[in-house]
């Protein structure tokens, strides 16, 4: 907690899921892969995250320990994942918070390169407040906005922007959270239609071992090249599932998903069923 006290931060990981977070060149990744690794600075009440570290936008992150579900929702699926560069965040007050920071690229390449016509670094910001005890029931609502601007490491053209907004309200019903999400991507490659997903999350927590979730997702995705988001309007996708503590640091999932979009044929559907244990 001192005025220049400094930290670190390494993750890996290891195992087939490794080649998916895209740190490495698709070339050379393999089963052991650098998820994050960052030094951790304090100067003048600033906080500065210098290397490799996570993105300024999102409701959901790579570790699946951190999210409600296994399965990724959409705006996941559309949004910067990590980046290489310097953070600086400062604490305003209890209530804002606020961010700025300098990459080298929207993608997670560790050290890539901008290839795209516009800036050859990438902007990152975010502003996160709550409202305070003066706002009568709506004490206590977060509000948060992110935003990162410029290039990937293999797509052209102008800046693509990415904005992520959410709210997140308080407990108005005893054990139950409620928070709305929404991704909108203006891509800067001509041609490209730009993706706008709104995601709704509600999660009841029944008792100490037991939590119910729902997420609820729609909109249009344009800017994924392959898969079954490409080009996609009029999505719809449901989530819902269980969390049972087994054992301490032991939690079994299952979830039911089913995503939707215009057009026929185009339904998919999926069974989960997770064991986490966390140590």
């Amino acid at each position: 907690d001192g005025a220049m006290d400094t930290g670190y931060t390494v993750e890996l990981w290891m195992g087939p899921a490794a080649q998916s977070i895209g740190t490495a060149d698709a070339a050379t990744e393999g089963t052991v892969e650098l998820m994050q690794a960052n030094i951790d600075l304090r100067i003048a009440g600033i906080d500065l995250k210098v290397g490799q570290f996570g993105t300024v936008v999102g409701a959901e992150t790579y570790d699946y320990t951190s999210n409600t579900f296994y399965t990724h929702s959409w705006g996941f699926a559309v949004e910067p994942t990590h980046h290489t560069g310097v953070l600086a965040s400062y604490t305003v007050s209890d209530d804002l918070q606020i961010s700025a920071g300098l990459a080298n690229t929207t993608t997670a390449e560790t050290n890539g390169s901008s290839t795209g016509s516009g800036s050859s670094k990438t902007y990152l910001g975010s502003v996160s407040y709550t409202l305070p005890s003066g706002t009568g029931q709506l004490a206590g609502t977060e509000l948060y906005y992110g935003i990162v601007s410029g290039n990937g490491t293999t797509v052209g053209g102008d800046d693509d922007v990415y904005h992520y907004t959410s709210i997140t309200l308080p407990e108005l019903v005893a054990n139950m959270s409620v928070s709305l999400a929404w991704d909108r991507v203006e891509s800067g490659t001509t041609g490209t239609a730009d993706d706008n997903i709104v995601g709704l999350y509600v999660g009841y927590q029944v008792n100490d071992d037991l939590a119910l979730n729902v997420r609820y997702e729609q909109g249009n995705i344009n800017t994924l090249s392959s898969g079954w988001g490409s080009n996609a309007d009029g999505v719809q996708s449901v989530t819902v599932g269980a969390n049972y503590k087994i054992w301490d640091n032991v939690i079994s999932r299952i979830e039911f998903r089913n995503d939707d979009k215009d057009g026929t044929g185009s339904a998919q559907k999926v069974i989960a069923a997770n064991l986490v244990y966390s140590f």
